[in-house]
């Protein structure tokens, strides 16, 4: 393995471990459908909030989280669904589903925490035009 990936996976382990329980978790026991995703919304804009300089905009069923607003070139742009799905929670989870009938079994808790984590990563480093 390469040894710059080894530091990395090693000084990041702890860091992705506590964006796992502390927001992935989160999310995936408020599993919400599309377009009523109200406190998956809010959790995420707050987590933006509090750990990011990001300019957040509410945009009603989504949201922006903008890095590099006045940078010169052409924007780069990274989503992700938040939504769950009409299915019942199966498993028994620590952190399971309190909405009966809907789970997040697409991943969407993760593609969110993930980004999240993507945001992190950027304020760490000069961005060179509009994210």
């Amino acid at each position: 393995m390469n040894q710059t990936k080894e530091k990395y996976d090693a000084e990041n382990r702890p860091y992705c471990q506590q964006m796992i329980k502390n927001l992935r978790h989160e999310l995936h026991r408020c599993a919400e459908l599309s377009m009523k995703e109200f406190r998956t919304k809010r959790i995420l804009m707050n987590y933006i909030r509090e750990n990011t300089s990001c300019e957040v905009v509410d945009m009603d069923s989504w949201f922006l989280c903008i890095i590099g607003k006045d940078k010169p070139g052409k924007p780069i742009a990274f989503r992700a669904d938040m939504d769950a799905l009409p299915i019942p929670e199966t498993i028994a989870l620590p952190y399971a589903s309190e909405n009966d009938g809907v789970s997040h079994k697409c991943g969407h808790d993760g593609h969110s925490t993930c980004l999240c984590g993507l945001a992190l990563e950027l304020m760490k480093k000069p961005v060179d035009r509009p994210v």
